[in-house]
């Protein structure tokens, strides 16, 4: 009885205002989506919370597969809501994935826009090789802007192109689109 008592009296996470369960969430979500799903099977209310778009937007995408042996629906819908949430990292790898594929070249490259632009270094690489070798006239100064004076790839452009030679190893690409990079 004495520790029911002891229990009541005490402050609950529940108790919380729902803007601090926010951000709590949203830095679980960013260092583990495994830890994320975790908390949304502990109560109801982390359900509601860990469903809201800047939660998506956050949530790390490392342990999931670039491509996927095997169709999962529940994997497939869950990174379709991180890319509607503008979530980088699901952008960029949908971009690379649909570019170097041959599937809907405009989509990837809008995807791989949208990445760079909210600061994702491996997007504005892959965005400025594909300017530069695929683009033409048009994109090659805007390719050459994005990997020459980009405050987001100062220092890191060797590790993103070690990071997307990488990746384009884990699918399966065709042979026109390989570039020399």
């Amino acid at each position: 009885m004495a520790n029911a008592q002891k229990w009541s009296s005490g402050t609950s996470i529940l108790s919380l205002p729902t803007e601090v369960l926010f951000e709590v969430l949203a830095r679980v979500a960013s260092s583990s989506s495994t830890d994320l799903f975790r908390a949304k099977l502990c109560c109801k209310l982390f359900n509601e919370v860990s469903d809201a778009k800047n939660i998506y937007q956050r949530v790390s995408l490392d342990k999931f597969e670039i491509v996927p042996w095997q169709k999962n629906h529940k994997v497939s819908s869950f990174l379709k809501k991180c890319r509607e949430s503008k979530n980088s990292e699901a952008l960029y790898r949908k971009g690379v994935v649909d570019f170097f594929s041959d599937k809907h070249e405009d989509s990837a490259l809008e995807n791989l826009e949208e990445a760079a632009n909210s600061g994702h270094a491996d997007a504005a690489y892959a965005l400025g090789i594909i300017y530069i070798f695929v683009g033409g006239d048009e994109f090659f100064p805007k390719g050459m802007r994005l990997l020459m004076k980009s405050r987001i790839l100062k220092g890191r452009v060797s590790l993103c192109r070690q990071k997307l030679r990488a990746l384009l190893r884990m699918i399966w690409v065709n042979g026109s689109r390989i570039l020399c990079f």
